[in-house]
């Protein structure tokens, strides 16, 4: 077993456990989500990446018919440091500019740098990523998200 098949299958098992304790408070519904709605669908989303990763990593084969390690790629490191860098950025950042200001920020800085898109592609998906996620928590769900010193 590789170690990308081991660790998407911790991932898998972290997954599960977050499911299983965010069950045991209250989801609630849609429209009045308990405490445990937000962990158990992150617990999801986890376990869905986690089990994409493994069922990739099965047939990940280079060109010489040896498997390549996740280190091996300069560029591939350097993302991984900036991605990281970037998501502590905007989770400091949300404080002082608030959700909408940092999530468009954040996205955009992603499209542009980590994975090169033209400008004009990067304003309009980081704009709709962003206000969509706005208008789904906020408005509908009526979440209190930070706001920021712009207070939007």
């Amino acid at each position: 077993m590789s170690r990308e098949e081991g660790s998407s299958l911790v991932w898998l098992g972290i997954a599960i456990l977050i499911c299983i304790g965010s069950l045991r408070l209250s989801l609630g519904s849609f429209r009045n989500p308990g405490p445990g709605f937000f962990p158990f669908i992150a617990g999801l989303i986890v376990a869905g990446m986690a089990l994409a990763i493994h069922l990739q990593s099965r047939g990940k084969v280079s060109a010489k018919g040896t498997r390549e390690p996740l280190w091996a790629d300069k560029k591939r490191i350097q993302k991984m440091i900036l991605t990281t860098l970037a998501l502590l950025a905007y989770g400091v950042g949300m404080d002082y500019l608030g959700f909408l200001v940092s999530t468009f920020l954040f996205l955009a800085f992603l499209l542009r740098m980590i994975e090169p898109q033209r400008w004009s592609l990067v304003l309009l998906e980081s704009a709709l990523a962003s206000g969509i996620s706005y208008l789904i928590f906020d408005i509908w769900l009526q979440a209190q998200l930070p706001k920021g010193l712009f207070q939007i």
